[in-house]
């Protein structure tokens, strides 16, 4: 059941149940005209906001389909298989040093309380920055592994949701750690894009060579060294002939190269903001966890308008 609850209701989720606890905590100290007034219309639109960011994201899973990795078309895609580290690049986290292909990592300081001056008690001094230190997260890639195809997984810019975590304490220091194990089943919601393979048409060949042309124009002296034959100071038409030749010497070379590597299938965070999503739950739960947070936080709206509505009229 803890397992399960850990997965259902993510770090945001928990956050956005903490803001309510806080604002009807806050309420009760303020006073029943604070809490109808003030707080009771905060907690309704927190509750419509949570409610459209949720069902949003719920209808966008929910609504692509799951592709196998090796049929998959270009474009934001959904993917399900099995977390591994590449071969030669194998990751770690870096408090306990154990294998992992993703890590996200922090640090508490515990501030202890000051001692008593004059029979009286000083309070405890807290220091945001010292209490909690930033997040580490990894960005390293690793691989997601459907039957023979692997894609590779760029993980910077994602929302990620571990199965895994421990805490210990060093000292006056609690250290945190989550991660995603080798061997972890493993989706991801983002954009795919293929890498190699294929070479390049007509017209990304003059983009290409136009591009070459360009690096070398804003290197003048370099230029002239190679191109200015007879040392006039500069390029003559029958020079640039030249010049043009060589960057479509040196393009068509690096399009050779590009079309005789073989093709890599790689996933990152979408560039239309579109979320970019990876966790180890399965997709229909994960659509299914997105959707109860969609309904618990309208839940949370209609409760703050009844409320409210109830308040305003016994006024």
């Amino acid at each position: 059941m803890q397992q399960w609850l850990s997965w259902q209701w993510t770090r945001n989720g928990w956050m956005a149940f903490g803001l309510y606890l806080l604002l009807g905590i806050a309420g009760f100290k303020l006073g029943l005209p604070a809490f109808q007034h003030i707080l009771l219309p905060a907690m309704l639109a927190c509750g419509l906001i949570g409610w459209w960011l949720n069902y949003r994201r719920y209808r966008l899973i929910a609504d692509t389909p799951t592709a196998r990795a090796a049929s998959a078309a270009l474009g934001h895609v959904e993917l399900y298989g099995v977390a591994a580290n590449h071969e030669s690049a194998v990751n770690y986290s870096p408090y306990s040093g154990r294998r992992c292909v993703w890590y996200r990592c922090w640090r508490y300081h515990h501030e202890r309380q000051a001692g008593s001056q004059d029979g009286v008690l000083e309070p405890l001094a807290l220091d945001s920055a010292s209490l909690l230190s930033r997040p580490e997260c990894s960005e390293q890639s690793f691989v997601l592994q459907d039957g023979k195809q692997t894609v590779i997984i760029h993980p910077e810019g994602a929302e990620v949701q571990s199965p895994h975590r421990e805490s210990w304490q060093e000292g006056r220091e609690t250290l945190v750690e989550e991660w995603i194990d080798e061997g972890d089943p493993l989706y991801v919601l983002g954009q795919l894009s293929s890498h190699g393979g294929v070479r390049p048409d007509q017209q990304a060949f003059r983009q290409d060579v136009g591009a070459k042309l360009s690096e070398w124009k804003r290197d003048q002296p370099a230029l002239l060294r190679r191109f200015d034959l007879d040392g006039s100071g500069q390029i003559s038409e029958q020079e640039w002939l030249l010049v043009r030749a060589a960057a479509e010497r040196e393009v068509s070379q690096l399009h050779r190269q590009l079309a005789s590597t073989p093709a890599t299938l790689h996933v990152r965070r979408p560039d239309d903001g579109k979320p970019f999503l990876i966790n180890t739950l399965t997709p229909q739960a994960v659509a299914r966890s997105y959707r109860w947070r969609a309904w618990l936080h309208a839940l949370a709206a209609l409760l703050s308008l009844l409320a409210w509505l109830h308040g305003t009229s016994a006024n």
